[in-house]
């Protein structure tokens, strides 16, 4: 107990130093919000955006791979044919509509994994074997594109933090402590061991890291939105209509892509986990750079 409260007066003893590391630390902190809820948050996206356009189905020739809307690729398959089509029970719903043109018909899955037992069912109804039953892949692909970048830049971002932010948190703790070797001189020679030394250094540190974790999930949170929007404006990808029936019938972009970011409880604990990390591999690295002096030798060379 003795050691974690002088930890504690120590905090208010070297403001300068732990301002500086505070500050460093919370920007790290900051910056691994935005990249880690932007990386979470799109992952999540991307697989429902996968259920959902992996579950819209298109009939078309075999052979062809992307349909186009011309009356000739669905001559064969009559009106009524697709509304019974409709019927199957392995499917929620159906978009089918006569322009005069031709037939248009969306199939959405219950599942996209009912696809082979959607096809044979089907098959049974009397769907002929020149026509083959396929998901939108590069109607998947096209909505996905923008935000796949954006979840690359992320885990880019991520790293670069990380390796950079544990690089200045070791460099500024060594400063700091080896400022105070006199200090755990006078502590070593009034008896304290080497553990308790470390400890009472490694609890500052931590101290400071949670306080700045608490300020940096609020700013954190606060720009992850505005940075994404930011990153998704400015790809040349990033347009696209705003409903999945107008992507997969090839409707014109209009409207840029939005990917609602939020910060989950889940996202706080990996970032909470990865900043005490980060703190205590910084402490450790410069702690056991001063707590292997013996205390006579350090007080020696202060005088």
């Amino acid at each position: 107990m003795y050691v974690i409260e002088h930890a504690l007066l120590n905090l208010g003893k070297n403001k300068g130093r732990n301002i500086l590391l505070g500050v460093i630390t919370l920007a790290i902190i900051t910056a691994t919000v935005v990249a880690m809820g932007i990386f979470n948050t799109t992952r999540v996206v991307i697989e429902d955006t996968r259920a959902a356009t992996m579950s819209a189905i298109r009939i078309q020739p075999i052979g062809r791979t992307q349909m186009t809307g011309s009356s000739q690729q669905e001559s064969a398959i009559t009106l009524e044919m697709h509304q019974y089509f409709a019927e199957s029970l392995y499917i929620t719903g159906a978009d089918i509509s006569d322009s005069g043109r031709g037939i248009e018909a969306v199939y959405y899955l219950i599942h996209p994994d009912m696809l082979g037992a959607f096809e044979s069912d089907l098959r049974g109804r009397g769907l002929p074997d020149a026509y083959t039953v396929r998901t939108d892949d590069a109607a998947f692909a096209s909505l996905v594109a923008p935000i796949e970048n954006l979840q690359s830049l992320s885990v880019a971002f991520l790293i670069i933090i990380l390796v950079m932010g544990a690089v200045i948190m070791v460099l500024v703790t060594a400063v700091s402590i080896r400022e105070r070797k006199y200090e755990i001189g006078v502590l070593r020679a009034m008896g304290m061991k080497k553990k308790s030394v470390a400890l009472g250094l490694w609890a500052e540190i931590i101290v400071i890291t949670c306080i700045c974790f608490i300020i940096g999930m609020g700013i954190g949170a606060a720009l992850t939105q505005p940075v994404t929007d930011s990153i998704l404006a400015g790809q040349s990808q990033a347009a696209g209509p705003t409903t999945l029936a107008d992507r997969i019938n090839n409707a014109p972009q209009t409207e840029a892509v939005t990917v609602d970011v939020s910060i989950t409880f889940t996202t706080s604990l990996q970032i909470f986990a990865i900043s005490i990390v980060l703190a205590s591999v910084a402490g450790i690295i410069s702690i056991t750079r001063i707590t292997k002096y013996e205390p006579i030798k350090i007080l020696m060379e202060r005088t």
